[in-house]
């Protein structure tokens, strides 16, 4: 039990309040520009030959220190990493443009305010392609500032894929997503339904083929007693989409781990305690597992955090988790 523990982050004297909610509102205002940011980019795979990006952008107020770009997961845009809600807003982007980041939080292909393509383009070829050119916009944008690339889910997988291809990204964050010997368990995964047929989506006139997390099944991401309810509500209504062809992009990296082995920048990996992808693993070859698949990269850490499940940015102790990431991030970029 003493080494699982040194694996966990004591989130024992958690903040009060999940993420940006607790500021005053001139500290918010002062804090970082929010604005709106969409790149055109070459894809050239699938049948996508162009494409449009679309993310919300977050400017700190004073001298930056870096970019991170975060990629959200399956039914999933921006939202997750900027979430408003009945009781105040929940922010992982928030919270790194107050810690002196350029937080860019994007919509892949297929979701929230980007080109969606035919269901069966939508693929992690093209998340990947599409993505490795928007950083490349981003790294002139922002010249001589480093990028850190954050994933969550099975946007860690495309962020590892980009990372792994792309000369301008410096480190790399994983969250949601981790390698084991042994398979996990999915039993009680929300049902994906058809987003033509779905309340929040029904009206959006999205492509056919589109699928989305059945009505109220989204709890399957949390550990219920860390979480606000207010947070799940705002969750649910603002849920994205996601398509059959990206599936197997997740299983086939989950499997085989070809994009984490050929990772060269240093590589954060956090899980959440309660996430299906740990549950039911060995605690003490958590750690091993993901320095071995990252095997290629220049420094690999690998952190549990305690009360959370698979939506680390989204539970209560979210604060936490990300000043955890912003302090890494940080770090990384020193010898």
């Amino acid at each position: 039990m003493t080494r699982v523990r040194l694996l966990l982050v004591s989130v024992a004297a958690a903040v009060a309040v999940a993420a940006t909610g607790s500021l005053p509102a001139a500290a918010q205002a002062n804090a970082w520009h929010r604005s709106a940011l969409d790149v055109r980019v070459a894809v050239g795979v699938d049948g996508v030959s162009s494409a449009t990006i679309h993310a919300e952008q977050y400017t700190p107020s004073r001298r930056a220190r870096g970019v991170q770009v975060f990629i959200p997961g399956v039914t999933y845009d921006h939202h997750y990493f900027d979430l408003a809600t009945a009781r105040g807003t929940v922010s992982q982007a928030r919270q790194a443009a107050r810690s002196g980041w350029v937080a860019i939080a994007l919509d892949r292909l297929g979701t929230g305010l980007s080109s969606k393509p035919a269901a069966d383009s939508v693929t992690t070829a093209v998340h990947i392609a599409s993505i490795d050119h928007f950083i490349d916009a981003i790294s002139r944008r922002y010249a001589r500032l480093p990028i850190v690339v954050v994933g969550h889910s099975y946007g860690s997988v495309v962020a590892e894929g980009v990372a792994a291809r792309s000369d301008k990204v410096d480190a790399l964050v994983v969250t949601g997503f981790m390698y084991r010997a042994t398979p996990p368990s999915f039993e009680g995964f929300p049902e994906l339904t058809p987003a033509s047929t779905d309340p929040v989506l029904a009206g959006r006139k999205l492509p056919p083929g589109y699928l989305t997390t059945a009505p109220g099944s989204r709890k399957f991401f949390y550990h219920l007693p860390g979480t606000d309810p207010a947070t799940l509500a705002a969750d649910e209504a603002t849920k994205a989409t996601t398509t059959e062809a990206e599936i197997p992009g997740f299983s086939t990296e989950f499997g085989t781990g070809a994009f984490a082995a050929a990772v060269r920048v240093p590589v954060l990996v956090v899980v959440g305690q309660y996430d299906y992808l740990y549950k039911g693993g060995d605690p003490r070859a958590f750690v091993p597992d993901q320095k071995r698949a990252f095997g290629a990269a220049r420094k690999v850490s690998a952190v549990l955090i305690t009360n959370a499940a698979h939506d680390l940015a989204l539970h209560r102790n979210a604060a936490t988790t990300n000043a955890l990431i912003n302090r890494w991030a940080a770090a990384s970029q020193r010898p």
